[in-house]
C-alpha cells in the first residue's frame, strides 16, 4: 500500500516537473527519468551523484527537509553543486 502511493507521488512529480529540480540557488537542473526517481527516493542529509542533461555535467545533489515557519509544515530543497574530478572519474569507472 504504501509503495503505491510513493510510486504515485513520483510518477505525479515526473509528469509535473518533467525530471526537472530547483536547487537551493533558483538554478534549474535536469535528470533523466531513472535518475529521477532515485533523487525523488533519496534519504534526508545523504549526498548522491548524477549527471545533469541541462548542463552536461555530474552534479552532487543533497536533499534536505526543513520546517517553514510560513506554512507550519516541512518542506524538501536539494543543494546542487558541481561534482569534483575524482568523483566523476570513480562514477566512470564503475559504470
Amino acid at each position: 500500500m504504501c509503495n503505491a502511493i510513493l510510486e504515485t507521488m513520483l510518477s505525479a512529480s515526473l509528469f509535473i516537473f518533467g525530471g526537472n529540480i530547483i536547487d537551493t540557488k533558483l538554478g534549474l537542473h535536469h535528470y533523466e527519468d531513472d535518475d529521477y526517481s532515485e533523487i525523488f527516493y533519496q534519504k534526508n542529509n545523504t549526498i548522491i551523484t548524477k549527471k545533469c542533461t541541462r548542463h552536461s555535467e555530474f552534479e552532487n545533489i543533497k536533499k534536505l527537509r526543513r520546517h517553514s515557519p510560513v506554512s507550519g509544515g516541512s518542506e524538501t530543497v536539494y543543494k546542487v553543486i558541481p561534482a569534483q574530478e575524482d568523483e566523476v572519474e570513480k562514477i566512470k569507472e564503475d559504470a
